[in-house]
């Protein structure tokens, strides 16, 4: 029995594709003979036409039946909680993407990618996918990514928006605390917070979306924002409060705080 999905349509089910293939070429061919028997008024070669096409349909109709009896023979639930896991990790590795993954959730930034073998399907951002080759997954994550990249990005104008809720943030300490002190660090997902107050807001914009616009910054190399304050990011000690970023090299790091400074 194949073990994966790839296996099971190009190996098992390979010859299947190719005789249904074959007689729908043959029934194409037999359309035109009918065609032009008609066209030509050659009663007798379009009765032969027929003849051949009504074969041609029982043909067609058994390598069908065929291929309906074998495709129950694919535990497709199995796949997805067994071996799914290593074949897509080889199809992200051969479109470049770097991944952070604790099957069954992997976050390909700015998507996160959930497999659900009990509903025999993967989301990504929540949204189903029924595509599960993992090469075919891997190939339509990588193209969604370039377009985003491609996209335009306003660096200045996230820049500013990512300084209005740090200042925010560090009035709420203030606020908090009564100890008036600038340029403190503030966790990246409490900003994010302040950045999308609604549930509306954080569904259209999600975090790994913050995390990939704060990626497109770094890759940028523009650091200051419009009123001259430098951005710095930083680890933090507890994961849980860290979000995934890719840095300006593409690698994968967890950072959980930033500020905003002046230089010199």
């Amino acid at each position: 029995m194949s073990k994966t999905l790839d296996e099971f349509l190009d190996q098992t089910l390979q010859e299947d594709f190719k005789n249904l293939n074959n007689a729908h070429r043959s029934m194409v061919n037999v359309v035109r003979r009918v065609k032009t028997a008609g066209d030509e008024g050659n009663l007798e070669a379009l009765q032969q036409a027929l003849a051949r096409y009504g074969e041609l349909l029982d043909r067609q109709q058994e390598l069908m039946q065929g291929l309906q009896e074998k495709l129950p023979s694919f535990n497709l639930q199995s796949y997805l909680q067994e071996a799914f896991n290593r074949g897509f990790m080889d199809a992200l590795a051969a479109e470049s993407l770097a991944v952070e993954a604790e099957y069954p959730v992997y976050e390909v930034l700015p998507f996160k990618v959930r497999v659900l073998p009990e509903k025999e399907m993967v989301t990504i951002d929540d949204r189903v996918y029924r595509n599960l080759r993992p090469g075919v997954l891997a190939g339509h994550l990588k193209r969604s990514i370039d377009r985003l990249n491609a996209a335009s990005f306003d660096t200045q104008r996230f820049l500013q928006s990512l300084a209005t809720a740090y200042d925010t943030e560090m009035a709420k300490q203030i606020a908090k605390t009564k100890i008036d002190v600038s340029e403190q660090e503030v966790l990246l997902k409490d900003v994010y917070n302040t950045l999308t107050p609604m549930s509306r807001q954080r569904r259209d914009y999600p975090a790994q979306l913050f995390a990939f616009d704060l990626h497109r910054v770094l890759k940028s190399g523009q650091m200051n924002a419009p009123d001259g304050r430098r951005l710095w990011l930083g680890n933090v000690r507890n994961n849980r409060q860290a979000l995934v970023v890719l840095d300006a090299q593409g690698q994968l790091q967890r950072l959980g705080v930033m500020k905003f400074y002046r230089e010199g």
